[in-house]
């Protein structure tokens, strides 16, 4: 056998990415931008919403409170959907399926009964609930998969990226909840056209995942990817898989790391979600509108948005790799600085006057940093713990996070309706703790280590057979010759 012959004989895996990872990026990311736009619909219309339904502050903030309380016990479920085989198309499905089911639920009413009706507001409240509840039961499904799908689909070089566009289409849905709202509803009773414009955003939503939505790429882009389809695939596993579930979580707890990187993650998520979520009610004594916190809203979602993308786009170049740590501490103090100029601005818990002068465009400015400065770390957290965690599935680690997101997010709903200056003061000392439990964490790089380290080994592998084999060959020849020289022959003849 020559050496081309003997070359053809290896099998070495090979990483390859398919285009197609664009499109199931994409599907995902537009569920998701649904289930938050669905979710947060109340909120931005907050004088709106209790005029149409005749429904009390209280009322209207379970609305939004559904959200993290359906989040907390489904979680779990949803982790142990996603390990399975399949699991993300699965996922993918129930998010596509299910808020569409939610939207129509909440329109029901206007089918059965005219809004200016005495009854109507005793006859939809029931369906607005159920129609929230069953929307909140998909946030699990919407922002645990985040970390998995890059890793899944995409190489090294473009995970954090990926990450970051998964979970900034989560918040565009805030962002656009809170100027489509006040856009659409002028008055109370242009409500309704704004739950038939989700309605129809559900359908597309559906329609696509319906069409095409694959499980997992044909060959994995890397050997991260690799790992996950193989455990995935594991039906021994998978008859364990709660008992796994649970031995897992015991090991992330015991990761010193870990622990102080999912506090920091989540008090910080947390927060910024709660704090944003309410700004009608915290702008409202400083004598600005719904359509200006509308917009105070949207400059805070996309500034998130744009710094999430922005350190994500840094954080995939080679040279910045191992600087996660650096970064998240950059973007936090920042964070902290912002947060401190909008409370100086407004009446705080320690001053009932304004310490610093505003006006519209000091607030913009301030929460506008505020959020391009917390979404710059949000990505780099839920890949730090995916580092720290490998081998374990990304899914894990993510649902963690998200989890003590939404534990977060529900304690300050109860303490933001009639406290949100105590909520003000909260958030910059819970700012200032993240950044010390940053300083202590340890970070690591196992999964980007164990990717540059497989693919080396697999390629010095490769050229080590093959230069073996070339010795091979060149002694074999060399031998043979021996025998057939001609020369030697005749010589030995004579």
């Amino acid at each position: 056998m020559d050496l081309n012959q003997r070359g053809r004989s290896l099998s070495y895996p090979e990483y390859k990415l398919y285009r197609r990872r664009f499109y199931v990026l994409f599907v995902f990311s537009f569920l998701s931008f649904n289930q938050c736009l669905f979710w947060i619909t109340f909120s931005p219309i907050y004088n709106e919403t209790k005029e149409h339904y005749n429904i009390t502050e209280s009322t209207i903030d379970l609305l939004l409170a559904w959200g993290p309380i359906c989040f907390l016990p489904c979680l779990p479920l949803t982790y142990i959907l996603l390990n399975r085989s399949n699991g993300l198309r699965y996922c993918v499905l129930l998010l596509g399926i299910i808020p569409l089911i939610a939207t129509i639920i909440r329109i029901i009413p206007y089918m059965i009964i005219s809004s200016t009706d005495p009854r109507f507001p005793s006859i939809s409240l029931p369906f607005l609930h159920v129609g929230q509840i069953f929307n909140s039961i998909c946030g699990p499904l919407a922002m645990a998969p985040v970390s998995q799908i890059s890793s899944l689909w995409f190489d090294t070089n473009e995970r954090t990226r990926a990450t970051t566009i998964a979970i900034m289409s989560y918040n565009l849905g805030s962002t656009t909840g809170f100027l489509l709202g006040p856009s659409v509803v002028y008055v109370s009773s242009h409500l309704p056209n704004l739950l038939y414009i989700h309605v129809g955003l559900a359908l597309i939503g559906c329609i696509l995942v319906l069409i095409y939505f694959p499980g997992q790429p044909p060959t994995p882009p890397s050997p991260a990817a690799e790992l996950l389809i193989k455990h995935s695939n594991n039906k021994k596993e998978n008859e364990q898989n709660l008992r796994s579930y649970f031995d897992n979580l015991i090991q992330c707890f015991r990761t010193r790391s870990f622990v102080f990187l999912v506090l920091a993650g989540g008090l910080i998520g947390g927060t910024f979600g709660a704090w944003t979520s309410l700004f009608d009610i915290i702008l409202t004594p400083e004598h600005y509108t719904d359509k200006q916190t509308g917009w105070f809203g949207f400059c805070t979602s996309i500034a998130e948005i744009i710094g999430g993308i922005s350190l994500g786009i840094l954080a995939d170049m080679p040279r910045f790799h191992h600087s996660f740590k650096i970064l998240i501490l950059i973007s936090y103090c920042c964070y902290f600085l912002s947060v401190c100029w909008f409370n100086l601005s407004i009446g705080s818990l320690l001053s009932s006057s304004k310490l610093l002068p505003s006006n519209w465009l000091t607030i913009g400015i301030s929460v506008t940093l505020a959020g391009f400065f917390q979404g710059s770390a949000l990505p780099l957290t839920y890949e730090s713990i995916a580092e720290i965690m490998y081998p374990l599935p990304e899914s894990l680690s993510a649902s963690i996070l998200v989890e003590f997101i939404n534990l977060t997010t529900l304690a300050l709903y109860f303490i933001a309706p009639n406290h949100s200056k105590l909520m003000n003061f909260i958030i910059c000392i819970i700012i200032f703790i993240c950044i010390i439990l940053i300083v202590f964490t340890k970070f690591s790089y196992k999964r980007r280590d164990a990717d540059r380290t497989k693919r080396h080994t697999l390629v010095q592998m490769d050229i080590n057979l093959l230069e073996n084999q070339l010795d091979d060959i060149q002694l074999n020849s060399v031998h043979i010759t021996s025998f057939t020289n001609p020369i030697i022959d005749l010589q030995n003849e004579s």
